[in-house]
């Protein structure tokens, strides 16, 4: 009788079914870290946005909406739809450059004017993730 040493099939599918396993539970956990990362950078990009308005506001008398422009007659709008061309044109009428906001991230910008003295920012990405953020500084992340 001959005795070999080595692994035998069953072990081998045991440690197999077990790192799959755990690459399965690290994939979904860092799908999941990236996720609350890029709505992390939409919320700090909102804020930004929101403290432009604030110049904005100082510097023309109303709040920026994308409809409008910048430091143009308010138009009273309770809605907006995120796209690329409102998130270049945030971009470039708040802060001086198109591409200031990367949507790398997934979400996209819009900002719109429900009465002469307030303003609302929107973003939406992530599947439909939709944040706000008003002229009280709160961020409504309900829709997420």
């Amino acid at each position: 009788m001959t005795k070999s040493s080595g692994f035998t099939l069953i072990e081998l599918l045991v440690v197999i079914a077990i790192i799959g396993i755990l690459s399965a539970i690290g994939v979904v956990s860092y799908n999941g870290y990236v996720d609350g990362t890029k709505k992390k950078a939409a919320e700090n990009v909102l804020m930004q946005i929101g403290l432009a308005q604030t110049d904005h506001y100082a510097s023309c008398g109303t709040y920026y909406s994308t409809i409008d422009g910048y430091c143009e007659a308010p138009t009273v709008e309770t809605e907006c739809t995120p796209s690329v061309a409102t998130t270049q044109a945030i971009g470039t009428d708040l802060f001086g450059k198109a591409n200031y906001i990367k949507q790398e991230n997934g979400f996209l910008f819009c900002a719109f004017s429900p009465g002469t003295t307030s303003y609302t920012v929107r973003a939406i990405g992530l599947g439909d993730c939709q944040l706000d953020i008003d002229d009280s500084g709160s961020i409504d992340s309900t829709e997420c």
